[in-house]
């Protein structure tokens, strides 16, 4: 008999401990994002609902979801962002907010203790704990919608397959039935944003992926989300991100992420 299984694809995993200056205001991401904390006092909200970051415990944040995070004096944790292919092609994960579990005792210890990239057999046991922690978050069915996104599932999914500087928010509005001020409201309700900022807060973020998982040239990323050129790009990501595309990548290069530590 065969069965297909599910297919994780690992963006990256870096242990992390910062201070207040842990404080996103505005996240959102094409990938899950997954944090197993190991203390301190952090926070993640997700429209209405905070959660608060445990000892101990996991807290999975699926793709597209916007969601802020902070902590009040220090936070400790690994953080893993993949994807993840299911066979159905359906997104369990999708609508449902940030959520939690407990972790089994020493998972994380084994987690950091193993070095994914040094040989194969060390990536599958790494991808084999991970999976182990996400089936944790799978129930026996698929949840229903969230409410109030029902209606709003269709649109996303065009904005998150037409991803581009020249998205036509109100041409894929009049597509899926909404006037412009119908759309701003659901938003509003739905992500505390417009879907304009929903819309480039996710650009700018599948761009930075670009810069720090590609060898892709500024020209080839602005080609790739239908930007004029590369200085038009260029003023894009410096407008979001306060630095320019070339510094963003020569500070990644130099481990300028900000109290992190990639695993190993």
């Amino acid at each position: 008999m065969s069965v297909q299984l599910y297919s994780l694809r690992l963006v990256q995993a870096v242990q992390y401990e910062n201070d207040q200056s842990w404080n996103f205001p505005f996240n959102l991401y094409p990938f899950h994002t997954l944090y197993l904390v190991r203390g301190g006092d952090g926070y993640v909200q997700t429209g209405n609902t905070l959660t608060a970051l445990k000892a101990g415990e996991a807290c999975l944040i699926p793709a597209f979801t916007l969601f802020s995070c902070w902590c009040e004096s220090r936070i400790q944790k690994i953080f893993v962002e993949f994807f993840l292919d299911s066979p159905s092609g359906v997104n369990e994960f999708f609508e449902q907010g940030a959520f939690t579990r407990p972790l089994p005792e020493g998972q994380v210890e084994r987690l950091t203790a193993l070095q994914p990239g040094s040989t194969l057999k060390e990536n599958m046991r790494f991808e084999g704990e991970l999976l182990c922690i996400l089936s944790m978050f799978l129930s026996d069915t698929i949840p229903p919608p969230a409410p109030g996104l029902a209606r709003l599932r269709p649109l996303l999914t065009d904005i998150h397959a037409n991803l581009g500087c020249d998205m036509q928010l109100s041409e894929l509005a009049r597509a899926h039935g909404f006037s412009p001020s119908t759309l701003s409201r659901a938003f509003r309700r739905a992500f505390q944003c417009t879907p304009k900022q929903y819309a480039q807060q996710l650009l700018v973020n599948v761009i930075k992926h670009e810069f720090l998982h590609t060898d892709k040239t500024v020209a080839q990323v602005a080609a790739d989300y239908r930007f004029c050129d590369a200085y038009y790009l260029s003023n894009f990501f410096k407008r979001h991100m306060g630095v320019s595309p070339q510094t963003y990548r020569q500070s990644i290069s130099r481990g300028g992420i900000s109290g992190a530590r990639m695993i190993p």
